[in-house]
C-alpha cells in the first residue's frame, strides 16, 4: 500500500513541550472549528480545558496541546488518518480563550480483513471469524468498533474449545489512499474439556446444592458461557457475597482445571428504606424494613420478616390512609429438586384505599422453578385470606356495599399459577426483544374460599430499536369470570399504566351528593381491563457524567364491570411525554399524561385533564 502505511497500535502522539502558565487567568471559552464528522458534544466532554473551566481552575498551556492530541487521537480512532489539528490562544481580561481548528481530511475506507492462522481442519472457518468484525469492507473504518471485536473472536474460539486461544491483530493505516487493512492472526492451542472440579469455601447441603447449579461436568467440552452461566447462578441463590471461579488452561494438557471459590454472605441482613410520592390527586409516605437470617433454621432455609407501613394522604379532603402490610416468611432452596424455590407466608395486612378499608391475616404457600433455564419461569402457589372491612367512603351506598360484598367477611382462597418468558437484551433497560406474562387465578371452595372465579391476565411487552432510539410497546389485559370478590378488581392509572390518570383512579365508580349539594366520587374497580402503551425512547444530553432521556408516549386503557363492555375502538387515551435521569439505582422518572377523550361527567376522573408522576424505573 506504499510508503504511506502507518501501523496503528493505538491512537495519539507524543505531546509537545508544555506552555508557561499564563500568570492566574482562567480559562475562557472553548471552541471548535471544522467539526462536521464527529460529534461535537463528544469532543468537548473529553477535554481537559472543558474541565478545568467548569471547576473554574486557572488557565494552564500545557492542557492545550493536551487538549488538541485528544482531538487528533478521537479523529484517527474514527478513521480520519489525515487529520490535523490547530490551536489559537486568545486573551480577553482575565480570561484565555482557546479555539481548535480541525482539518478533518477523508476518512478512510477498510479494504479487508485478513485472518490468518485457522487450520483446515478446525471446526471454524477464516470467512467466520471474519463476520465476527462488525465492519464490511467497503465501509467507513471506526477503531472503537474493531476493537470491541477483538474479545469477541477470542470469545467465540474459546466456545468452540479452544480455551487458550489467541488472536492478535494489527490495523494497517494508509494515509494517502484514506484505506485501512485489518490483520488477524490466530492460534488455536489445543481443543480443551472441563477438567476436575473443585469447590472451596462451603460443604455440607449448601455444597450440594452449588453442584447442582453448575453448568458444566468433567470431560465436557469447554465453553465460557457455561461458566458465566454458573456464576449468574449461583448469585442467583442469594447466599453468596464472592463466587470466584479460575480456569487454568495449559498449551499441552485438554483438561482445564476448575476451581470454585464462594463466600457466604452474612447471615444476618437488615434492610430500611421508604419515599415519598406526589400525584394529582394524593401524597403518599412509604417505609419498608426487611430482616432476614440466612441458613435458619436449615442450611438451605432463609427466614425474613418484613414491614412495609405508608400512609396516603388525599389532596382533595386531607383525608389520611394509612397501610400496613406485616409479613413472616420462610423461603427453601432445592425443595424436593435442584433449583426448585418454595415459600410459606403468613401476613396481617391492613389497606386503606379509596372506597374502603380492609384488613385481615393471609397465608400463602409457593413453588417457583425455571422450566428453561432463565428464560422461562413457573409459579405455582396457594392463597387464603379473611378480611373484614370499614371505614367505608360515604359515595358507598348500603345497596352498592352489599352489592361488592363490603358489608360482610370476606373468605378468599385461591390457587394461582403464571408464567413468564423472558427475551429481553436487558431487563432493566431493554432496548431489543420481547418480555411475556400469563397469570391464572381459581377461586373455589376447594382452597377454602367462597368465591367460585377464574381471573386470567395476559401480558406482552415488546422493543424495537433503530440507532440510538428505542420503540417499546406493552399490551396487557385482564378479565374475571364468575364471582368478583371486592379485593380482586381490577384498577388502571398511574406511572405503570395509563399516565392521564392518577394511580388507580381509572376505574368502575360510585357518586352520591353531599349535604351541600357536592357530588362525591370513589373508585371500587371493575371486572375486566385493557391496557396498550407505546413509548419512543431517546437520549438527550448528560449533566454530571449522568444521562438525561426524553420519551414521547401514548397510553389507552379502559376497566369495566364485564369484559363484555371493554371499549375496545374507544379507550381512554392519553398522549404525554416524560425524562429520565439515569442513575445507579435506575432511571428517576417524571411523566405528564393528558387525556385526550371521554372527558364527560360520566366518566372516571371527571374534570381531571392531565396527570404527572414521578417514580422510579422505566413504566415497562
Amino acid at each position: 500500500m506504499g510508503a504511506g502505511i502507518l501501523a496503528l497500535a493505538a491512537c495519539g502522539a507524543r505531546p509537545a513541550a508544555p506552555r508557561r502558565a499564563s500568570g492566574g487567568a482562567q480559562v475562557g471559552e472553548v471552541r471548535l472549528e471544522g467539526v462536521s464528522h464527529v460529534d461535537r458534544g463528544e469532543l468537548l466532554s473529553g477535554l481537559a480545558l472543558v474541565r478545568a473551566r467548569d471547576l473554574s481552575q486557572e488557565f494552564a498551556g500545557y492542557l492545550v496541546t493536551l487538549d488538541r492530541e485528544r482531538i487528533r487521537g478521537l479523529y484517527y480512532r474514527r478513521g480520519f488518518f489525515s487529520a490535523a489539528v490547530q490551536d489559537r490562544v486568545a486573551h480577553r481580561r482575565d480570561h484565555i480563550d482557546v479555539t481548535f481548528a480541525v482539518i478533518e481530511g477523508p476518512r478512510a475506507r477498510l479494504v479487508r480483513v485478513d485472518v490468518t492462522g485457522v487450520p483446515p481442519s478446525a471446526p471454524v472457518t477464516a470467512a467466520q471469524l471474519r463476520a465476527e468484525v462488525p465492519l464490511r469492507d467497503g465501509a467507513p473504518f471506526d477503531y472503537d468498533a474493531y476493537d470491541e471485536a477483538r474479545p469477541a473472536l477470542v470469545t467465540a474460539l474459546q466456545e468452540l474449545g479452544y480455551a487458550s486461544a489467541q488472536v492478535t491483530s494489527l490495523v494497517l493505516a494508509d494515509r494517502a489512499r484514506a484505506e485501512a487493512v485489518i490483520r488477524l492472526s490466530v492460534e488455536l492451542g489445543v481443543r480443551s474439556t472441563f477438567g476436575p472440579i473443585s469447590l472451596d469455601g462451603i460443604d455440607g447441603a449448601l455444597a450440594a446444592s452449588v453442584r447442582a447449579r453448575l453448568r458444566f461436568a468433567e470431560g465436557e467440552l469447554f465453553s465460557p458461557r457455561k461458566v458465566e452461566d454458573t456464576r449468574a447462578d449461583l448469585y442467583e441463590m442469594g447466599r453468596f457475597s464472592l463466587v470466584r471461579i479460575e480456569l487454568t488452561p495449559s498449551d499441552t494438557s485438554p483438561a482445564v482445571p476448575v476451581r470454585l471459590t464462594l463466600g457466604e454472605s452474612p447471615p444476618n441482613d437488615l434492610r430500611l428504606g421508604g419515599g415519598v410520592g406526589v400525584t394529582p390527586v394524593a401524597y403518599e409516605l412509604r417505609g419498608q424494613a426487611v430482616y432476614g437470617r440466612a441458613g435458619w433454621p436449615t442450611t438451605l432455609t432463609n427466614t425474613r420478616a418484613e414491614l412495609r407501613p405508608a400512609l396516603v394522604i388525599q389532596r382533595e379532603d386531607r383525608r389520611v390512609q394509612p397501610r400496613l402490610d406485616a409479613i413472616a416468611g420462610l423461603d427453601r432452596l432445592d425443595l424436593w429438586l435442584p433449583r426448585v424455590r418454595g415459600t410459606a407466608e403468613a401476613a396481617f395486612t391492613y389497606l386503606a384505599l379509596e372506597a374502603y378499608t380492609d384488613y385481615g391475616p393471609r397465608l400463602r404457600l409457593g413453588l417457583r422453578a425455571p422450566l428453561v433455564r432463565r428464560t422461562i419461569q413457573a409459579n405455582v402457589g396457594w392463597q387464603l385470606q379473611l378480611l373484614r372491612f370499614r371505614d367505608l367512603d360515604a359515595a358507598i351506598d348500603d345497596a352498592t356495599a352489599a352489592r361488592l360484598g363490603l358489608d360482610r367477611v370476606e373468605r378468599l382462597g385461591f390457587y394461582e399459577q403464571s408464567v413468564t418468558v423472558e427475551l429481553r437484551d436487558n431487563p432493566l433497560d431493554p432496548r431489543r426483544g420481547l418480555y411475556g406474562e400469563l397469570r391464572l387465578e381459581e377461586g373455589t371452595a376447594a382452597a377454602g374460599g367462597a368465591f367460585a372465579y377464574v381471573r386470567v391476565v395476559p401480558e406482552l411487552r415488546g422493543y424495537l430499536s433503530a440507532g440510538a432510539l428505542t420503540l417499546a410497546l406493552r399490551g396487557r389485559v385482564g378479565a374475571t369470570f364468575g364471582d368478583l370478590p371486592v379485593t380482586q378488581r381490577f384498577f388502571a392509572g398511574g406511572a405503570n399504566s395509563q399516565r392521564g390518570f392518577a394511580e388507580r383512579q381509572l376505574a368502575p365508580f360510585a357518586s352520591s351528593t353531599t349535604t351541600d349539594g357536592a357530588t362525591r366520587s370513589v373508585v371500587y374497580g371493575g371486572g375486566a381491563s385493557l391496557e396498550l402503551n407505546a413509548e419512543l425512547r431517546f437520549p438527550l444530553f448528560t449533566v454530571r457524567e449522568l444521562p438525561i432521556a426524553g420519551v414521547a408516549f401514548a397510553d389507552a386503557a379502559d376497566v369495566t364491570e364485564r369484559h363484555q363492555d371493554l371499549e375496545l375502538a374507544r379507550p381512554h387515551l392519553a398522549l404525554g411525554g416524560g425524562l429520565r435521569l439515569g442513575t445507579p439505582i435506575g432511571a428517576v422518572r417524571f411523566d405528564l399524561g393528558v387525556r385526550v377523550n371521554r372527558l364527560g361527567a360520566e366518566e372516571p376522573g371527571a374534570g381531571r385533564r392531565y396527570a404527572y408522576h414521578l417514580s422510579i424505573g422505566e413504566a415497562f
